[in-house]
């Protein structure tokens, strides 16, 4: 069994869960390191097994034609679970049409309970916005099989089914024009029904340019979503590798590393709290329960203190615990300077945790969205007034067409507005616990930094 050696002082207690670098190893209990009365001693902290199951998990892998998902817990060290090596990462489909017409509807049950947070209505079952590309995929993504393969699965398409219903009553609207031109129009000799092709040619690349304005502005969001947990993960490494500046005495250097094993799992929480639904059990309320995760960081009693004072936001109440420590450890000898760069860092979180709150609090404008789907709607049910005069009853499947490709583009602006529940936020939350825990040793072994003497 692995170990690393915490010097804490005298008269107190530190309390961590820590995984492992290696899989292979048996489970271990939670490692506590002791002090002796009046002065330092030194007790092993052992490591824990990791349970970086989402970074596996959420990626499909083939075996025939079933799309199959790996649970990287196969050793059995995950948090309180039963090991599932291979599971049908199948969207099941329950009654109606589209999926935002199935209250019902059916997750994926492992997905949902390795990550509750992800909307699975949002993300079809051969997704990778929600989980890390490898070389394989990558290739697998530029190949130029990728025509037919994507033409041949249309049919279980996230974007497709959640517009069927509207492109199936768009449809039936051009059905219902034919059978008005020819059944009525002659048997009671009624006006024909049919307006100047120029009225759509001339509107539709105005409504082009909106559909396309809206689309990138939604794409710009997922971006900035992305930069954003790219860049916590780019500060928990810079702080963990700054531990080594921060004295040992007090436990201070390992309550910051636990305090920043946290902050990820804390930010998932607090940018995926959920929908309401009347049940707790509903899966498809999407929510992020922060006690677990937080328990693996800091303990079940810590974490449940944590979260008794965090009053709803608890990546903010991480942050103030992290300064606390800082604080604390400026008392007892460390440097101004390091003191300062760490600072730095937890001011970067603090910056991530503002601009996610910007993405998720304010949409694109509603009345953009709003006069966009209007026009579209009204510019969609007039096309067959348009079309009839040129095409006759064949427009009925041009209308389908053309119903579906338009329809679409908002549908992917829309679905994507909101990135945070489609984005891979739980393997970054995991990623970075796990380069963490596998710096403690090396972090905690290091001896007190002591500036030198001018």
């Amino acid at each position: 069994m692995s170990a690393v050696t915490a010097r804490l002082p005298a008269g107190g207690r530190a309390r961590a869960r820590i995984p492992a670098r290696r899989r292979d190893r048996a489970p271990a209990t939670v490692a506590t390191a002791t002090r002796g009365g009046g002065g330092f001693s030194r007790k092993k902290v052992h490591i824990i097994p990791p349970t970086l199951r989402t970074l596996d998990a959420l990626r499909p892998r083939r075996r025939g034609d079933a799309v199959i998902a790996r649970d990287a817990d196969a050793d059995g060290g995950g948090g309180g679970s039963p090991p599932v090596n291979e599971l049908p990462m199948v969207k099941q489909q329950a009654s109606g049409l589209g999926l935002q017409c199935m209250p019902k509807a059916r997750m994926n049950d492992e997905v949902a309970r390795i990550d509750p947070g992800l909307n699975q209505l949002l993300v079809s079952e051969g997704s990778t916005i929600s989980r890390f590309f490898t070389q394989d995929e990558w290739e697998r993504h530029r190949g130029v099989g990728r025509y037919w393969r994507h033409l041949f699965s249309t049919c279980k398409s996230t974007i497709f089914l959640r517009i069927l219903e509207t492109v199936i009553w768009i449809t039936l609207s051009a059905a219902a024009l034919c059978a008005y031109n020819l059944v009525l129009v002659p048997k009671f000799s009624l006006p024909t029904l049919t307006i100047p092709p120029i009225v759509h040619q001339l509107s539709g690349s105005v409504l082009s340019l909106s559909l396309v304005f809206r689309t990138n502005n939604a794409n710009r969001r997922v971006i900035d979503a992305r930069s954003i947990l790219g860049k916590i993960s780019k500060c928990t490494r810079d702080l963990t590798r700054m531990c080594m500046y921060i004295p040992n005495e007090g436990g201070c250097r390992f309550e910051i590393l636990n305090q920043l094993r946290a902050f990820p799992y804390a930010f998932e929480a607090h940018v995926r709290k959920g929908r309401t639904r009347k049940s707790k059990k509903d899966p498809t309320a999407f929510k992020s329960e922060p006690l677990p995760l937080l328990t693996r960081a800091l303990g079940e009693r810590d974490a449940r203190r944590l979260l008794e004072r965090s009053h709803e936001n608890v990546a903010r109440q991480v942050l103030l615990d992290m300064s606390t420590i800082l604080q604390r450890a400026l008392t007892i000898g460390m440097s101004t300077q390091m003191h300062q760069q760490c600072e730095i860092i937890c001011k970067e979180l603090s910056d991530c945790l503002a601009n996610a709150e910007k993405i998720l609090y304010t949409p694109i404008p509603i009345a953009y969205t709003r006069h966009t789907s209007r026009s579209l709607t009204i510019w969609l049910l007039t096309l067959p007034l348009a079309l009839w005069s040129l095409m006759g009853m064949s427009m009925i499947p041009s209308v389908f067409l053309i119903a579906y490709l338009m329809l679409g583009v908002d549908e992917i602006g829309i679905e994507i507005e909101e990135p945070f529940c489609v984005l891979p936020v739980r393997p970054i939350a995991e990623m970075c616990d796990s380069e963490i825990v596998n710096s403690f040793d090396q972090a905690l072994a290091a001896p007190d930094f002591k500036p030198a003497k001018k």
